[in-house]
């Protein structure tokens, strides 16, 4: 048979399941994606800092006048920041951030109090300090942390941060309602500024408050690609399959950023295929393209890139295919409509028509020989090729149930991602064209001359199913995209990558939104699927709303569409 040959060919190479996929998928963020990231620094930075009472001095020797001593309290002091620009630039190893701030203390219509006493002259006075400029700047190192036992995460270590500004007392600071030039004459005659004092009090405070941001960013950068690290079960109709993907290795240049990812699929293998399991997913061993090779097409100014390779698609279609995904039952009992002969007349041309005494029920049993594999080229973003999925028809003939008929399917199903930038919904179009699904008898043992009949009516029985039963319920199939401090994606290019186009690449734009985002709930589990074996093309924040798309109803639209079309002829 077809898919014996197949099996051997691919028992030569394929990626046993469980087997780490290094690189799987790749993340690429170029120096235009820093550059709209950066926009997110003024949401990190504080804008407003509360600056503490300060007070301090030396009241001098036995608390007499003219000793040199003095003493001063400032208080109701608030320091407001203005971020004007900021920067982030990718480097040899290290991403260079910088910050430019405008920084004032008080306003004229809200002054700290300031009371001072030197050389037995003491007064109270109010002031604010006009806006100034701060410059920030620190570097962020980026590594993969291995704990030993083969689990990776992202490790973000911020560098130094360096607050540098200029403020000049003289001309910055105002104070009134005292005799503040009495003071500052007392004062610098032994070589004290009470201007100098002011500043102090609050270039520390700024300073600490900037720096403290050092641990806090580095814990949100962490939080942020945490994200990257998934382990955990996923069930799909009985299928369970163990996720594992996990960050590899960073590399930071000056053109861009690229994060590596790895990951496996695993999981038990179901009874209905262990005989037909090749024993792993189709490697091709593809080299990963570099940040800047942008497909044909695709515009070379993008900001943050994602490919997926086919081998790590294909692992995880193996993953759910050898854990039963595709293997369905149904029977006269369970199905929402009837299964009876009268198929198997539709399909044979009545040939099967004298075995039986009257209608009774019959039941389907799928037999996907062949694991699903991904296709990158094509009309659509992504492609999926369907090899010899059996469908095989049992009805009780002699006291027994025999299998009558087998059906193989071989097809492309295909699938557009478009991204409304106004909205943040990412649509995923399914084309699922009957006319790209070829069918053949691959079993017919009692009547083998009615096949070519079969063959012939199978055609229009497939496309009645879909366009019936599947095609309303992939309309409505979208995510909700989230964005960060009005940041998120405006526009998302597809395109197939590398030398042999096996590297599935999403180039996307990010820029202001209007859109806020957020998860998709509401129907269990978000949109992008429950684990009971249903598809939830809603929830909050999504398009179309929810509903619940059983596992196989093309399978349980055999019935109901050989009926429809059987009563429609003899009308």
């Amino acid at each position: 048979m077809l898919y014996a040959l197949v099996l051997s060919v691919a028992h030569a190479a394929t990626w046993p399941p469980g087997t780490i996929i290094n690189p799987g998928v790749s993340v690429d963020i170029t120096k235009g994606g820093f550059d709209a990231i950066a926009d997110l620094i003024p949401a990190l930075l504080p804008s407003e800092i509360p600056l503490d009472a300060v007070s301090g001095g030396d009241p001098g020797a036995f608390d007499q006048c003219w000793l040199g001593g003095y003493e001063y309290s400032l208080t109701n002091g608030s320091v407001a920041v203005e971020v004007v620009g900021a920067t982030i630039t990718p480097g040899d190893g290290v991403l260079e951030i910088d910050a430019q701030m405008m920084v004032s203390v008080n306003q004229p219509s809200d002054m700290f109090d300031l009371y001072f006493e030197a050389e037995c002259i003491g007064d109270t006075c109010a002031g604010y300090v006009d806006p100034f400029p701060v410059d920030v700047h620190t570097t962020m190192r980026l590594s993969i942390v291995d704990d030993g036992a083969g689990n990776r995460t992202l490790d973000a270590t911020m560098g130094e941060i360096e607050v540098t500004y200029e403020l000049d007392g003289g001309s910055d600071i105002y104070m009134e309602g005292c005799t503040i030039g009495d003071i500052e004459e007392v004062l610098n005659y032994v070589g004290i500024s009470l201007y100098d004092l002011i500043i102090s009090a609050v270039s520390g405070t700024l300073e600490d408050q900037i720096k403290s941001l050092g641990p806090t960013l580095e814990e949100a950068i962490e939080g942020a690609f945490a994200s990257a690290t998934i382990e955990q079960d996923l069930e799909l109709n009985g299928a369970l399959v163990h996720l594992l993907v996990q960050p590899s290795n960073v590399e930071i240049t000056p053109d861009s950023l690229r994060l590596s990812m790895e990951g496996s699929f695993d999981g038990d293998p179901a009874a209905c295929i262990a005989e037909y399991d090749p024993g792993g997913s189709l490697r091709t061993d593809s080299e990963l393209p570099a940040a800047d090779d942008v497909p044909s097409g695709i515009s070379a100014d993008y900001h943050a890139g994602v490919m997926i390779g086919d081998d790590f698609a294909n692992s995880a279609l193996y993953a759910l295919w050898r854990g039963g995904l595709l293997c369905y039952t149904i029977d006269a009992a369970s199905s929402p409509i009837p299964l009876d002969t009268s198929i198997l007349n539709l399909l044979t041309g009545d040939a099967f028509a004298p075995l039986f005494t009257g209608t009774q029920p019959i039941g389907i049993i799928t037999r996907p020989l062949l694991p699903p594999t991904v296709a990158y080229t094509g009309e659509h973003d992504l492609g999926l090729t369907i090899e010899d999925l059996n469908l095989d028809f049992y009805a009780e003939l002699d006291g027994r149930s025999t299998r009558m008929i087998s059906i193989g399917l071989d097809g492309n199903v295909g699938a557009d991602l478009n991204l409304d930038g106004s909205t943040g919904s990412l649509a995923i179009e399914v084309d699922l064209d009957p006319t790209k699904f070829t069918p053949s008898v691959s079993y017919n043992e009692i009547e083998p001359a009615a096949n070519d009949t079969v063959a012939e009516k199978f055609g229009g029985l497939f496309s009645t199913i879909l366009d019936s039963v599947v095609g309303g319920l992939l309309d409505s199939l979208a995510f909700q995209l989230p964005s960060i401090s009005g940041l998120g994606l405006t526009d998302l290019e597809i395109a197939a990558n590398g030398a042999d186009k096996d590297w599935l690449g999403a180039y996307a734009w990010l820029g202001p939104v209007e859109y806020s985002g957020g998860g998709c709930g509401g129907c269990g589990g978000g949109c992008g699927g429950d684990t009971g074996g249903t598809v939830d093309t809603g929830g909050a924040g999504c398009t179309g709303g929810c509903a619940s798309v059983p596992a196989a109803p093309w399978i349980a639209g055999v019935a109901a569409a050989a009926l429809w079309l059987r009563r429609r002829a003899s009308v």
